[in-house]
């Protein structure tokens, strides 16, 4: 059995669009005083429970806003929303909504701490702190989180454990189900504002607002109803925009949706390829005949079984004849793995990836504070293991790995290679064994014929597996 996911082109995508919060803002006069020219067609934008939301609670504006943290013209449309808080009270509530670029870890990264601070009761301070730094790694989120009194070691946590990436997640698609692909856009009452807009702007259009508002109140709509009763009358569609703005739209949903698309050719079952440890660490002799490299998820049940069951008996049964490594592919349907794969790097860093793994595959639930617990229970200097786990360096190796797989099309985990023929998934330790009897009976074949044992496997990598620059998406972008 295997895990599928999203596909790993988000790796690459996140790269490429680098700086694409800004590009992907439509053009807006940076300054007008000119009543703005919004549309007339409201679009229906439901509120959640666990909203995030600035003003009063029963307003008669409500303005929905979609934004990325890594987005600067995002940053001064917050400003100017801060000023239109005070300036209309209860009468106005602005409510925050992410949209992130897929596979853009910074803006995802910062969205979750955003609402990582929310469920400890500080969301607007955490918020405005990210527009003013713009800086999204981990140790700027930690200070962050020490600077607003937050409870840090469950904050870091929430992080690694990807508790908000669900929420994050919906807020994208419910702004891709609107057609925006961009930020910031702002729903007013259902009414949409796209790009950036000074405040004389916001107040042309929240003073006709208001007045459609009182106008709904005096037929008879109580305030508390208000959104609801404009929402009634809204369109579930994507916004209509200008031809230019249509385009762009265009070519971003096809990014979005190369992002999310499984990769255009996969590794074969059976076929071999030449695949390394690379820097993974090993277990077992290295002069073994069988090289096992598997892509592992520590979040995906079938590595879990994979791991605790059939490599677990290949170390008992084959423990001169097998040399085992692990290679990271966190896959974004499971929020916890990214967090994870560097918890087990970083554990290498002091030489104690495989005892680190084992108990990871066998831990009730990922997160800092399991990671934190192994590494005292495995006696790692702590401070040192949390300095690596949120060290550019660990992410670094992951990311390589994440790449590699991207190369190789694999789209699944367990993704097991022996001396480079790939086995897709994991079928139970008695067929992995038998596979790997298969391998070692070629391997023999081979040092019968002359080669060192030393070095069959490169033979065997060199001589029958398809290279690198051949694999089957290795003409991809990394």
């Amino acid at each position: 059995m295997r895990v599928p996911h999203l596909w790993l082109g988000q790796v690459a995508f996140g790269l490429a669009l680098s700086n694409a919060a800004c590009e992907c803002s439509p053009s807006a006069p940076e300054s007008s005083a000119a009543p703005v020219a919004a549309p007339s067609q409201r679009y229906r934008v439901d509120l959640d429970p666990d909203e995030h939301a600035l003003g009063g609670a029963e307003p008669l504006v409500t303005i929905v806003v979609f934004s990325d943290y890594a987005c600067p013209p995002c940053a001064r449309t917050w400003k100017v929303l801060d000023h239109l808080v005070e300036d209309y009270g209860d009468d106005l509530r602005v409510v925050f909504r992410s949209q992130t670029l897929p596979g853009f870890a910074d803006g995802e990264r910062a969205a979750e701490a955003a609402l990582a601070a929310g469920a400890q009761g500080q969301f607007w301070p955490m918020h405005r702190r990210l527009y003013d730094t713009l800086k999204f790694d981990r140790a700027a989120l930690k200070a962050d989180a020490e600077a607003l009194g937050l409870d840090v070691p469950r904050f870091l946590d929430d992080l690694d454990a990807g508790v908000y990436s669900g929420t994050r997640i919906r807020h994208r698609r419910q702004a891709v189900e609107l057609g925006i692909y961009f930020s910031p856009v702002a729903l007013v009452n259902g009414r949409p504002l796209i790009g950036f807009r000074d405040e004389a702007a916001w107040h042309a259009l929240i003073d006709e607002e208001i007045v459609a508002a009182q106008a709904r109140l005096r037929e008879g709509t109580a305030r508390a109803d208000l959104y609801g009763a404009v929402m009634d009358a809204a369109v579930t569609a994507p916004l209509a925009v200008d031809d230019a703005t249509a385009q762009q739209r265009r070519l971003l949903a096809e990014r979005f949706k190369a992002a999310e698309a499984p990769p255009p050719q996969r590794a074969e079952a059976g076929k071999r390829y030449a695949v390394d440890a690379g820097v993974a660490p090993t277990l077992g002799p290295a002069d073994a005949p069988v090289l096992l490299v598997a892509f592992m998820d520590f979040e995906c049940p079938y590595c879990r079984k994979a791991a605790t069951e059939g490599i677990a008996e290949l170390r008992r049964r084959y423990p001169d004849d097998v040399r085992i490594a692990y290679r990271q592919l966190p896959l974004p349907i499971h929020p916890g793995a990214d967090s994870a794969a560097r918890a087990v790097v970083a554990a290498d860093r002091q030489n104690r990836f495989w005892d680190f793994a084992d108990k990871l595959f066998t831990a009730p639930r990922l997160g800092r504070r399991t990671y934190a617990a192994i590494a005292r229970e495995l006696g790692l200097d702590e401070a040192r293991f949390l300095a690596d786990l949120d060290s550019a360096e660990v992410a670094q190796v992951v990311r390589d790995d994440l790449v590699y797989a991207r190369r190789l099309g694999l789209d699944a985990t367990p993704a097991i290679f022996l001396n480079g023929r790939y086995v897709d998934g994991f079928r139970g330790a008695e067929a992995l064994a038998a596979d790997v009897a298969t391998e070692l009976a070629h391997a023999q074949e081979r040092i019968a014929a002359g080669a060192a044992r030393e070095t069959v496997v490169r033979t065997i990598l060199e001589a029958e597996a398809i290279p690198p620059n051949q694999f089957p998406s290795a003409d991809l972008h990394q």
